[in-house]
């Protein structure tokens, strides 16, 4: 009993003894070695909560070590809000973030860094900049990263700007775009400057007042508080029916020596359906493409859309393009104006525009050819196309209508595929490879000769290109070939006994601008005596194809067979003895 006893009191010692040490080591763990917590770590960023468009804003990006270990390698990236403008050196850069690093904040240490930006927008508009963080602790591992961020509210525009334009525009008829400003603050602004950026399809006529720069830029010197103006702008807009042309007007503020975004106003319009109506088509198609030599018969479509009698109209055709064949021109009652390249019909030719009435449509055409071949001026063009554009209009415009006139307009752009040549000659001495073997051929002889390629292309740039011909039998591949610098060689396939030439890109311009791409290999003949007293077939089915990369049309050039009374230095000395 009494050896238990001492037992039980031993085990109680040993796990008070355990619990013990398990405390100790808990408490020097956590109080005799410095820990870490990440929100020790402070990151913020000061700067206004509201401010006026324009203004001058100063961000202070602070950053302290609240806790026991050294925060090294601090990577800082501050991003502007967005449209910021931003001075370095006194020019406005477009990259809004900015990146440095501190190498060791010791604990307890604190630092800041000032950001500046003027802030571009319109009222109500939120601003946002933020901070990220990445920096390691101590001997820990792991990397830790941290972000802030603070948001301003634009709650005012130093000056109103008011852009009004029609929401709907006819095309042909004036346009009007109306631009309304004030200086709404305390003070008088210096070294202002509008700038405008039309949609397409827009054709300034007038402006009040006169522009300083272009047909776009206005100045203001000066903007006195409490003072403002206007400027107007009139012209057409041209574009497809349910289109929106948006226009927009940067009032821009000189800031160390530059001019900078300061406020925008943007407005759109949508295209009506014109009163009048143009269409063009080829060959009764919109996107037909083309091979020189091709006769195009054009077809004018035009149509009156409105309500109104539209009195006096024209239709003229401007023919762009050196391909066209002029001397086969046929206008069909049209009249040509060689001075300016263009077709004239009118209520003389047809009687339709001397009163168009309302819904009214009708038809036009007239024919003419392509030039057989690519004149050679036209090879330093990257692609090869013809344009017809028509303008239908009337300068006798309805009284609730306004503008000078109402006009339509189109314009078709017909694409023309390449021409590729393939030249395909032989040669008995060859220049390059001499010759060897009796000519005319003998019957059980061998005789040498060599086969010329030679490519040229005067228009579009091809790809997928090669040349293939086949050797009937009898005609030996010699496996002697040569090509130009840079080109790959033909190669023979005795399974089908067809050489290939594969080229893959061939270029605009060769052999016009350049020289011509060749290769040239030999093959051998060796009569039999039923060939006797007759040529011998040397290559045949030759042929190029390829792709043309603008018109997208699939190119075959095929060439002749070559037989040996073909050959350039000896012609007709090929019959067999």
């Amino acid at each position: 009993m009494q050896f238990l006893y001492n037992y039980n009191q031993l085990l109680k010692w040993l796990v008070f003894l355990a619990l013990l040490l398990a405390i100790v080591s808990f408490l020097s763990f956590w109080f005799g070695s410095p820990s870490f917590s990440e929100s020790g770590v402070k990151l913020i960023i000061e700067g206004p909560t509201q401010v006026l468009v324009g203004d001058e804003v100063i961000y202070k990006l602070k950053y302290s070590n609240d806790t026991k270990l050294d925060l090294n390698n601090m990577s800082f990236k501050f991003t502007y809000p967005d449209d910021s403008v931003v001075l370095k050196d006194g020019t406005a850069v477009t990259n809004l973030s900015e990146i440095f690093t501190v190498d060791r904040l010791s604990p307890g240490q604190s630092a800041e860094k000032e950001f500046t930006a003027f802030l571009v927008g319109d009222r109500g508009n939120i601003k946002t900049a933020k901070a990220e963080l990445s920096y390691w602790a101590g001997d820990l591992r792991t990397a830790f990263q941290k972000t802030t961020s603070i948001s301003s509210t634009i709650i005012g525009l130093p000056v109103s700007l008011t852009l009004s334009a029609p929401p709907n525009s006819v095309p042909g008829q004036a346009i009007n775009y109306v631009l309304d400003y004030r200086n709404e603050s305390s003070d008088d602004i210096y070294d202002l400057r509008f700038e405008f950026d039309y949609p397409d399809g827009f054709n300034v006529q007038k402006s009040a007042p006169s522009p300083n720069a272009g047909n776009y830029i206005w100045i203001i010197p000066v903007l006195k508080k409490n003072n403002g103006g206007r400027i107007s702008i009139t012209g057409t807009l041209s574009g497809k029916e349910g289109e929106t042309k948006n226009v927009l007007v940067a009032l821009k503020r000189k800031i160390g020596g530059q001019y900078v975004n300061y406020e925008k106003a943007e407005t759109s319009s949508v295209i009506a359906n014109p009163l009048l109506g143009a269409d063009v088509l080829v060959n009764d198609s919109s996107d037909y493409s083309a091979f020189a030599g091709d006769d195009l018969n054009y077809a004018v479509k035009y149509s009156n859309n409105s309500n109104y009698n539209l009195v006096g109209v024209n239709l003229t055709i401007k023919l762009e393009g050196e391909m066209y064949d002029i001397s086969s021109l046929d206008t069909k009652g049209g009249y040509y104006d060689s001075s300016n390249g263009t077709i004239l019909w009118n209520a003389s030719t047809v009687p339709d525009f001397a009163n168009l009435a309302p819904n009214k449509k009708g038809l036009v055409s007239f024919r003419i050819k392509l030039k057989s071949s690519i004149p050679s001026g036209s090879t330093g063009s990257k692609n090869l196309f013809v344009r017809a554009s028509a303008r239908l209009n009337t300068p006798n415009v309805p009284s609730d209508v306004g503008g000078d006139e109402i006009f339509a307009e189109s314009s078709l752009v017909t694409k023309i595929s390449t021409q590729p040549t393939l030249k395909q000659i032989a040669y008995y001495s060859d220049p390059a490879f001499g010759s060897a073997g009796p000519l005319p051929p003998e019957v059980g002889k061998d005789t040498t000769l060599t086969i010329h390629w030679q490519i040229s292309n005067p228009g579009n740039d091809m790809s997928g290109v090669k040349i293939t011909g086949t050797l009937p039998a009898g005609v030996i591949w010699k496996s002697v070939v040569s090509v130009g610098a840079g080109q790959p060689e033909p190669a023979f396939n005795a399974n089908t006994s067809e050489v290939t030439w594969n080229l893959g890109v061939l270029p605009q311009g060769i052999g016009v601008t350049g020289a011509k791409y060749e290769a040239s290999f030999q093959v051998s003949v060796k009569p039999s005596i039923n060939q006797k007293g007759n040529p011998i077939l040397l290559i045949k089915d030759s042929k190029l194809s390829g792709t043309d990369t603008f018109t997208k049309q699939n190119i075959i050039v095929p060439d002749r067979d070559i037989t040996t009374n073909d050959l350039v230095d000896r012609p007709g000395e090929g019959t067999v003895k």
